[in-house]
């Protein structure tokens, strides 16, 4: 049968949005362990969270230098070693550093998980942090640092988040030069000795990782390697003197940075699903509110998003662009122009049905497979929420309605809640 080339492919809607299986269970020394076990290839991703974030380090870099240092040479091998080893085995292993969490991936072959995954636990209880590694790992994350400070956009994000926070706050303070001098080997070695533990760590598997994977962890990670409890992790104060207006010039810049914003909540907040839908038609697309008005009709600068951002303790919305200095003013206009439209007038059903259709299908792409689907699941364990989460989103997606978006709008888009924050000439 030969194929129509003048004929479009069916359109169907997503009337339904079903989550991989998830089981949960222990390991020996009481480590939680999530699987989602699924797709064709003989592959897993396994995912350690540690309680060793950058909340839990009383340093700043401390938490993302001791991450990052782990693979730079252990008890039984180099860093060169490691690297070779890991790649004679087709495997990959990633690091990062969040609030609440330090994370190490360990993409692997199921056939070499036993080898891969001893490689993983020395690396993990045994690194050697020697000094010169060390050392390198901050000059680089310096020179990015000072490279990055220059831009409008970057001045411009930190000065949102300190106002917002507060330069004491964990999610408002951002590093200074000075941190790169006074972080020390020593630092360190303590920090990974009280946060690389077995009490308070998760590991997240997706893929294939065989029958035996239970066994495989307990043998390298199921001992009581550290009896050391979790540092804390307890909500820290919000600033209480947050400006609504901020300014900070930088003459050779040749455009203005914008982040207007509001203080919201975690997932946790009834509300917040809802939000995310609104988000969505104010800024979250490229068929958004503020793309169509800003960039399409009036030509003020090149893309503008909203998007919101969320903690353990806490979120923000913002938004978030570039424009020439002189376009400035107009621009923070329509930007209250397009927040003061959504609490005014109702949204039209095309348009809903249009970001209906965009998140169900942006979902779908999101949960597409194993791996991608434990990314997701994995920014629940910090607020302990079910799986179930997503299936609540889906259905709120589906039912709701122009007015309790408007209603949202009333209720977060006032005004007089807002933070204008601009860098530039």
């Amino acid at each position: 049968m030969q194929d129509s080339r003048h004929l479009a492919p069916e359109f169907k809607t997503i009337s339904s949005f079903n989550l991989l299986p998830i089981q949960t269970y222990e390991l020996d020394n009481g480590i939680k362990v999530h699987l989602m076990e699924a797709g064709s290839q003989d592959v897993a991703k396994i995912d350690f969270l540690f309680p060793a974030g950058s909340i839990q380090a009383d340093k700043a870099l401390l938490s993302s230098v001791t991450n990052k240092a782990l693979s730079e040479g252990s008890e039984k091998y180099s860093a060169s070693e490691i690297a070779e080893k890991i790649d004679f085995f087709g495997a990959y292993i990633g690091q990062q550093s969040q609030f609440h969490h330090a994370i190490v991936t360990l993409i692997s072959l199921t056939h070499f998980l036993p080898e891969t995954l001893e490689i993983l636990e020395d690396l993990i209880k045994n690194p050697l942090f020697e000094q010169k590694e060390i050392d390198q790992i901050l000059e680089k994350r310096k020179q990015e640092f000072l490279i990055e400070g220059d831009k409008v956009k970057t001045i411009a994000s930190r000065a949102f988040t300190e106002n917002l926070y507060g330069k004491n706050h964990p999610y408002g303070n951002y590093l200074d030069e000075n941190a790169f001098n006074e972080l020390t080997r020593e630092d360190v070695i303590k920090f990974h000795k009280h946060a690389y533990i077995p009490n308070g760590t998760h590991i997240v598997i997706s893929g294939q990782p065989g029958d035996n994977i239970k066994d495989l962890l307990n043998k390298h990670f199921g001992q009581q390697w550290s009896n050391e409890s979790p540092l804390s992790d307890n909500k820290p104060q919000w600033n209480a003197n947050i400006q609504n207006n901020v300014f900070i010039p930088k003459d050779d810049a040749l455009q203005s940075a914008l982040k207007i914003g509001c203080p919201l909540f975690n997932k946790l907040h009834p509300d917040f699903h809802g939000l995310q839908i609104l988000n969505t038609i104010l800024g979250g697309y490229f068929g958004s509110r503020l793309m169509t008005n800003i960039r399409e009709e009036k030509g003020l600068t090149y893309g503008i998003s909203s998007f919101i951002m969320t903690y353990k303790h806490s979120g923000f919305l913002v938004i978030s662009t570039d424009v020439k200095t002189e376009n400035r003013e107009l621009a923070i206009k329509e930007i209250f122009n397009e927040l003061q439209r959504l609490r005014e007038e109702p949204i039209s059903e095309n348009e809903l049905t249009l970001v209906r259709n965009f998140l169900s299908g942006d979902m779908i792409r999101n949960f597409d497979g194993p791996f991608a689907t434990s990314d997701n699941y994995r920014g629940l364990l910090d607020l302990d929420i079910d799986p179930k989460y997503f299936n609540e989103f889906f259905e709120v997606l589906m039912n709701i309605t122009s007015e309790d978006l408007q209603s949202l709008a009333q209720k977060y888009f006032q005004e007089k809640d807002f933070i204008t924050v601009v860098a530039g000439k």
